[in-house]
């Protein structure tokens, strides 16, 4: 079979916008922009993991600002995630079987990745709050605090971010990562003043001095976890600093409420701007539109700080549905191997298994996406960090693992040959076949070279006489497999690795 180039994917070149081409405007379907496959998966891949052939179907036939009401309404009323029954665990509760504390970890990283596959948006908006109010369970420890926390970044993923914030910051895993437990009268603990302000609201330098970090650290004094014990947060009076201070040139008996307050009036300039560009990035493309970003944040402030408005309109724009938009991004490893299952029509209940979810858990580690722990507090720093020489060739080999996957089971494999029958409608051509399925799975269009190379692929051990006197179809027995055959060479593509 032929071999893919080894190469990483460049950065999808960008131009800036002319002036009358960066709007906001809701988007209105034309012949010369149509609502198309192209824009329907644009937009899954960066609301979700994919869509299935069925929810592309269904998406078709809505206008475009129907569907984005309709996914992101359906993702923000979804409430606060019902708990497990280990859900208020302390150590103690683990002492006569420690083992039990890997397994529910375990089990709290297979409910987010099938919620990421069944539900997808909600989880996916909470995976970006994840990496921005980042906590790691290699410090944290406890799983009641690793709970608390994915039940905040979940339920807030959608709703208010003043309150988003303020909450974040008695939250016992924030407490215990960056150390607000400890920040006591007299003895200040400024870090997680600091990336309050630095990382989770106005953005380095923009707009504090280390005199506001000191006098915000005294505000923030007085809570407390003690995750060694694994016992609830608690509010310490005798450790509050109930002092004059001063930030934002402003001086007051700040405390942990009016310092977080202040934040959103005396500085809403910047932490509207700051987050909306997060938005962009996340949604759109990395390198910022400046226009964009201020209309953004001027919504997000006159909304007080409700969050959904804010992606509504970016959603339903006629900026982000521009082509050179689409495809972009290069995907995480999350996003390397979960949109396969997706577009396979897998869900969770019926055809995930234990040890698939511990393989995409374990894979993603590899590449260097492990749940629960990035890096370091400033996240994963993601685009081209993603992939390098080694890294690369490692994603091939997991990517390729989860197409496997897709062939063991009859389910999976029926709804990929019904999708191809739907693609082309029922064509027997591979010529008219393999162009379908590469622009399903990718998105994109392929060089002819690759072309050929894929239908190699697809081709391989059906003998060519079948193809050229008509008897082969999809309904043979084979074809499934033939697809996925054709997926072990598209996953190795510099294409594939865009999103």
């Amino acid at each position: 079979m032929p071999e893919p180039i080894v190469v990483i994917p460049p950065p999808k070149v960008v131009p800036p916008p002319p002036p009358d081409n960066s709007t906001l405007d809701v988007y209105v379907p034309r012949p010369e922009k149509p609502w198309n496959l192209q824009r329907v998966s644009h937009l899954f891949r960066r609301l979700g993991f994919g869509a299935s052939p069925q929810q592309l179907q269904q998406a078709l036939s809505m206008s475009p600002s129907e569907l984005i009401d309709q996914l992101l309404d359906n993702a923000a009323t979804l409430g606060t995630p019902l708990p497990p029954y280990w859900a208020n665990y302390t150590s103690a509760n683990y002492s006569a079987d420690p083992d039990q504390v890997f397994v529910h970890r375990r089990e709290l990283v297979h409910r987010w990745m099938s919620e990421m596959l069944d539900e997808g948006v909600r989880a996916k908006m909470a995976l970006f709050w994840h990496n921005h109010f980042v906590t790691e369970l290699d410090v944290v420890e406890c799983n009641a605090y690793l709970w608390s926390y994915y039940s905040l970044i979940h339920e807030y993923a959608f709703g208010n971010f003043r309150t988003f914030v303020r909450k974040m910051g008695e939250n016992p895993a924030m407490l215990v990562y960056l150390n607000g437990n400890t920040n006591a009268v007299g003895q200040p603990n400024e870090n997680y003043a600091r990336e309050l302000m630095e990382l989770f609201t106005m953005g380095e330098s923009n707009g504090y001095t280390q005199s506001d970090i000191v006098n915000m650290a005294r505000a923030l004094t007085g809570w407390q976890a003690t995750h060694y014990a694994c016992t609830p947060p608690f509010f310490n009076p005798a450790r509050f600093d109930s002092g004059q201070k001063t930030i934002f040139g402003q001086t007051a008996n700040f405390n942990f409420t009016t310092a977080h307050n202040l934040i959103f009036s005396a500085r809403a300039e910047q932490t509207s701007r700051f987050i909306c560009g997060k938005f962009y990035k996340h949604f759109v493309y990395q390198h910022l539109d400046s226009g964009i970003v201020d209309e953004l944040a001027a919504i997000f402030r006159n909304n007080n700080w409700e969050i959904l408005p804010v992606l509504k309109t970016l959603l339903k724009s006629e900026h982000f549905f521009e082509e050179r938009f689409v495809n972009v991004h290069i995907k995480t490893p999350l996003d390397a191997m979960l949109p396969l299952f997706k577009m396979a029509g897998a869900n969770s209940a019926e055809h995930m298994e234990e040890q698939w979810w511990d393989a995409v858990a374990y894979w993603s580690g590899q590449l260097g996406q492990t749940i629960f722990n990035p890096p370091n507090v400033a996240g994963w720093p993601g685009y081209h960090k993603w992939l390098n020489e080694s890294t690369l060739t490692t994603r091939w080999s997991f990517a390729t693992s989860v197409a496997y996957l897709l062939s063991t089971k009859e389910p999976l494999r029926e709804t990929l040959r019904y999708t191809a029958i739907g693609l082309t409608n029922e064509s027997n051509d591979p010529n008219v076949i393999v162009p379908a399925l590469v622009y399903y799975f990718t998105g994109q269009t392929l060089e002819p070279v690759h072309y050929l190379a894929a239908l190699s692929y697809f081709k391989a051990n059906i003998p060519q006489n079948y193809f050229d006197d008509g008897s082969w179809n999809l309904y043979w027995d084979e074809a499934p497999y033939q697809i996925v055959n054709m997926l072990y060479y598209l996953v190795r593509l510099p294409e594939y690795q865009l999103t």
